[in-house]
């Protein structure tokens, strides 16, 4: 299980933050001119309308609650319920597309933007379990996220700024395993949740901008039954059932390709 502390989570993401608007910097000195994108309006703000395609690569890293809702196989020794609550944190790479649809009026940009990410295996965590740490491992695989949210945005120059948030899910896969006994119980489901986000875009060249995302997805897995054939029933043992909370934060940098209207 790899996890990296806050502070050196934020003192690497401003690292990256730095060095990427620092080569935009280079990139755009002798480069053209931001603005002579078609249309360009208002004073000479950069036009974001229309249709827009990309791909997105950075870290994320998650934070997984488990609570087991009943006497089960993993949690009890005899009839004692040994404990309920557990939870793992890892990081890792992710990546992904995207696409979506602007429309600008004056500075201010409204959109929506649907997009795929899968998860690096590091993102899905192991950990000996807290109840029988000699013998159980508990895992959780978040293998893919897809997001459909709405974005305020606000347009200057070849920038553009926004904050979005709307619907997330994604695939998880629970697992409980006794590696002595060589039980295992494992259940793969859909969760559904909500994201939030935000980021910073600039028009580099005619229909292509360079961008950087932060984004925060929770998915909640309520009251799943773990299929477990060998787990048994009566006292000391049953099938688990787990309610899940899944939330991941990522910071990503963002290429795209915009389909503007011509005029």
């Amino acid at each position: 299980m790899r996890y990296f502390g806050t502070a050196r989570n934020l003192k690497s993401v401003a690292v990256a933050a730095a060095l990427f608007f620092l080569g935009i910097g280079a990139a755009t000195a002798d480069g053209p001119y931001p603005r002579a994108r078609g249309g360009a309006n208002l004073q000479g703000v950069t036009d974001w309308s229309g249709f827009y395609l990309g791909g997105q690569l950075g870290g994320g890293w998650s934070n997984v609650d488990w609570m087991q809702l009943n006497p089960n196989y993993f949690d009890t020794l005899g009839p004692t319920v040994v404990g309920t609550n557990s939870d793992t944190r890892d990081s890792g790479v992710l990546g992904g597309a995207f696409g979506g649809y602007n429309q600008q009026v004056g500075a201010w940009v409204l959109g929506v933007e649907l997009a795929a990410t899968a998860t690096g295996a590091d993102v899905s965590g192991t950990q000996a379990s807290p109840f029988f740490p000699a013998s159980d491992t508990f895992r959780t695989e978040l293998d893919w996220i897809g997001t459909v949210a709405g974005r305020v945005g606000y347009a200057w120059d070849g920038w553009l700024v926004y904050g979005r948030g709307g619907w997330a899910g994604g695939d998880v896969t629970l697992t409980l395993n006794d590696q002595n006994a060589r039980i295992r119980a494992s259940k793969g489901a859909w969760v559904n949740g909500w994201t939030l986000g935000a980021g910073v875009e600039y028009m580099l060249w005619r229909d292509v901008a360079l961008g950087l995302a932060y984004d925060y997805v929770e998915l909640d897995l309520d009251r799943e039954t773990v299929t477990c054939p060998l787990c048994g029933t009566g006292v000391g043992f049953g099938t688990p059932v787990i309610d899940s909370d899944i939330k991941l934060q990522s910071v990503m940098a963002r290429l795209s390709f915009l389909f503007a209207p011509r005029y």
